[in-house]
């Protein structure tokens, strides 16, 4: 679980949206606030930089007459009925439980994954199923959070972590691991991973690298009430970083104009580092203009069914 910075935030919290509104599914949350402090705190994170609009802290959450016109809209444009959705063979949702694209394959592999589609490890390894398109079946466990879990589970993990992979029945853990044994297991379902000993796998695993890196300087200054300037510097080195890493290929994506496994590695912590430091430090990764590169990162990726089925809400990740 990632920590939850700033406790007088949070118990002081309201609703906000950013200029990118999750594009299925959109939770409405209103919540009691103290206007000042988050406008003040706004006002100086921001100043000037910020685009018209690019975050709001006031109560606009959509009607849910907006929403079921942003729905049908959806519908519309791709191709799908989300009242009545297939779940088999349809674009990625996450009430699936069976996924076959349409083929008639054994089906080798099963995913355990919590309930609430929050964490970020098994986002990744649900992510590259789903740009893969290998035929598994999906069991959901409940985090610790929301209580005991099955004791059958428990059984065949005895650390009770997620996610988990059986794949021909041998259980595997660790987000890593699940993810370069697919890649290694299925290797004619759209490899997501340079080969090993060819030209670029040194350039992936070097950007593998650095979403370390990312990881850890994001935690560093939400989690933490010290040095709070040299926190921020840092972070946002490593994500001018980022941004020279994406134009190095041309972009949009890490590797070039085609998603990847850097991409699914990265994009859980993206998401949620967007949403947790606008929130708790007044901190505008997307929409104020300072990292262009990750903006048409996040654009490309929103463009992609698989993640917007997988995907949360700025809500989900602050609360």
């Amino acid at each position: 679980m990632l920590c939850r910075a700033n406790s007088t935030a949070a118990r002081q919290s309201r609703s906000f949206t950013q200029r990118s509104l999750p594009r299925i599914a959109v939770s409405r949350r209103t919540v009691a606030v103290h206007a000042g402090m988050l406008d003040s705190m706004l006002k100086k994170a921001v100043g000037k930089a910020a685009k018209p609009g690019a975050l709001s802290f006031s109560d606009n959450a959509p009607s849910w007459e907006v929403l079921t016109n942003m729905v049908k809209a959806q519908e519309a444009e791709f191709g799908v009925n989300f009242s009545a959705p297939d779940l088999v063979n349809g674009p990625t949702h996450p009430l699936a439980l069976k996924r076959t694209f349409g083929s008639t394959e054994p089906i080798r592999v099963k995913l355990y994954r919590d309930h609430a589609g929050w964490c970020p490890y098994c986002q990744k390894v649900w992510l590259q199923l789903e740009e893969k398109r290998i035929p598994y079946t999906i069991e959901k466990i409940n985090m610790r959070c929301y209580g005991d879990k099955p004791a059958a589970f428990l059984a065949k993990v005895p650390s009770g972590l997620l996610p988990v992979l059986e794949i021909d029945g041998r259980v595997v853990t660790e987000s890593a691991a699940i993810m370069a044994l697919l890649e290694e297991q299925f290797p004619d379902h759209k490899p997501l991973m340079p080969a090993a000993g060819s030209p670029q796998r040194p350039r992936a695993d070097q950007l593998m690298r650095l979403e370390r890196r990312f990881f850890s300087d994001w935690l560093n200054w939400l989690c933490s009430g010290w040095n709070q300037a040299a926190a921020q510097a840092q972070l946002e080195r490593t994500l001018q970083a980022i941004c020279k890493e994406l134009e190095a290929d041309g972009g949009p994506y890490f590797m070039g104009a085609d998603i990847s496994l850097v991409d699914i590695t990265f994009c859980p912590m993206l998401e949620r580092a967007a949403a947790s430091l606008a929130y708790y430090k007044g901190f505008v990764m997307r929409g104020s203009g300072k990292f262009p590169a990750l903006e048409a990162w996040f654009d490309a990726m929103e463009s992609r069914p698989t993640y917007l089925g997988t995907k949360s809400d700025h809500y989900t990740h602050v609360s």
